[in-house]
């Protein structure tokens, strides 16, 4: 469920909070914590690389050597040809943030960027600098219909940056039901939009560092002419590699991809967004960040389980396997693997370590595992931390079962309704603009028992006390079947 939370709605839920107390202590001063907050609100969007009203990608990665040139408004006659001359001789690659209407009345400057090998972003339709101001809807228009422009050219831009670099309260939202993420700057020369164009790469050489994205533009200059603006370009280009820097891609820098190539297969999904940007980091950080504890309880609940309920298994179907953190153990102790997940990356790089490995039982599924072909029947089906990103947990227990052998098992490790939970889904809201569901064990267990299964045996983990039952539910259920044979493991599990 799209729940895009922000540093905004706590700082406007303190601003309440000191109103409220305020009102009982002295009335006339009431209303200052909310005027401040109005304050922040209309200031902070004039810094853009503040993540205020949502996240806003405006340096490279950490560790980032490199610089990458981004260009804004364009495309422009005048300009961007000669520009993407430059950009050739020189081996620099850019990301060009582009106008729906301009991308429109171009096509071929739009077909020789991307001949040129480089990106495009979303910059809106029309570029209206007070785009933020205006409703949702209008957000959404302007965006979307920018959007069907680039599909004519065979590309999805990922990335958006807004008119001015200013961020508003409504524009998460509308990202995330476009399957985007904003990507501001963090280094630009005060050209306002090329009528200021002297000095311009001096300006921007003394203040430069390795992990700056520079904000340019490549339209005709309001003050001298275009072959001036690109001698500064070159000037820029020049004395960034005499200092060492690389002009690195936009993509490489931030490591995500801020273009896809192809009509998407399906509607924009949030997760799969989150997921293919995250992925190339995404094994390091599920065992050495705040997720760790989580991730190595389920990686020692699920190696427990491993010889009893795995070993032997015909057709497995793991559910969420994302780089292949448990799909490999897996598919040594059975005939064969199904692994799906939504995001590609995520994928790509399983099949990676399987080839590595010389593992060959291994089938990769990308999709929606609520929608897609599953492909059954399957003596086993496992997912661990992935149920809580679907929509009718209910529904896909009853279709679920139906791809499952009888006597089969389901195995799962899912977040668990508790304080502490609660914690961590308003984080999650806050980084993927998503609300995780979370369930309580009742809540499983008549669940799984609607869709067919019986034996259902559950325990809680992870943060157990006096005020939490823990943070997370493993269950073990088998389908009901008149004569199966099939047990559960002898060493079940406890009822939490």
């Amino acid at each position: 469920m799209i729940c895009p939370l922000s540093p905004a709605h706590f700082v406007a839920l303190g601003a309440f909070q000191l109103f409220a107390v305020l009102l009982f202590i002295d009335a006339s001063l009431a209303p200052l914590p909310l005027l401040i907050f109005v304050l922040i609100c209309f200031i902070t969007p004039l810094f853009p690389h503040l993540s205020f009203f949502l996240p806003v990608i405006s340096r490279g990665k950490k560790g980032a050597k490199g610089v990458a040139l981004t260009f804004d408004d364009g495309p422009d006659p005048e300009v961007t040809p000669q520009l993407l001359e430059l950009l050739a001789r020189h081996g620099v690659t850019a990301t060009f943030f582009v106008t729906g209407a301009r991308a429109e009345r171009y096509p071929e400057i739009m077909r020789a960027i991307l001949a040129g090998g480089h990106a495009v972003g979303n910059h809106s339709y029309s570029h209206s600098p007070f785009l933020m101001l205006k409703g949702g809807s209008t957000l959404q228009r302007e965006i979307a219909s920018a959007q069907r422009v680039f599909l004519q050219f065979g590309i999805v831009p990922l990335a958006f940056r807004p008119p001015v670099g200013i961020t508003s309260p409504r524009l998460w939202r509308v990202l995330l039901e476009n399957g985007m993420f904003c990507v501001n700057f963090s280094r630009r020369a005060a050209d306002f939009g090329n009528r200021r164009v002297v000095r311009l790469a001096s300006r921007l050489l003394a203040k430069t560092v390795p992990g700056d994205i520079i904000l340019l533009h490549d339209v005709a200059p309001r003050q001298g002419d275009v072959t001036h603006l690109l001698h500064e370009f070159l000037t820029l280009i020049e004395g960034l590699k005499g200092r060492g820097i690389e002009i690195l891609p936009l993509a490489r820098l931030i490591g995500k991809e801020v273009m896809q190539w192809g009509a998407p297969a399906s509607g924009p999904n949030p997760a799969e967004l989150f997921y293919n940007g995250l992925a190339a980091t995404y094994d390091q950080e599920q065992f050495t960040s705040a997720v760790s504890l989580s991730r190595t309880t389920e990686y020692r609940l699920f190696s427990t389980r491993l010889p009893a309920l795995f070993a032997g298994a015909n057709r497995v179907l793991e559910i969420g396997a994302g780089t292949g953190i448990f799909t490999l153990d897996i598919s040594r102790n059975c005939t064969e693997v199904l692994a799906a997940d939504i995001s590609g990356n995520m994928l790509d790089l399983l099949e990676k370590k399987a080839i590595t490995e010389g593992i060959k039982n291994i089938r990769t599924l990308k999709g929606n595992v609520e929608t897609m072909e599953l492909e059954g029947p399957f003596s086993l089906v496992c997912a661990f931390s992935s149920l809580e990103y679907l929509a009718d947990l209910p529904a896909f227990f009853t279709r679920m079962a139906r791809q499952i052998e009888p006597g089969g098992a389901v195995y799962f490790i899912t977040a668990r309704s508790s304080l502490f939970r609660l914690f961590t889904q308003i984080g999650n809201a806050m980084r993927q603009g998503l609300w995780l569901k979370a369930h309580t064990r009742r809540e499983i267990e008549v669940m799984l028992t609607a869709a067919g299964f019986e034996r259902i045996a559950i325990s809680s983990h992870l943060c157990k006390s006096i005020l939490s039952g823990g943070m997370l539910l493993e269950v073990v259920a088998r389908r009901a079947a008149a004569a199966a044979a099939s047990t559960l493991p002898e060493n079940g599990l406890e009822g939490a």
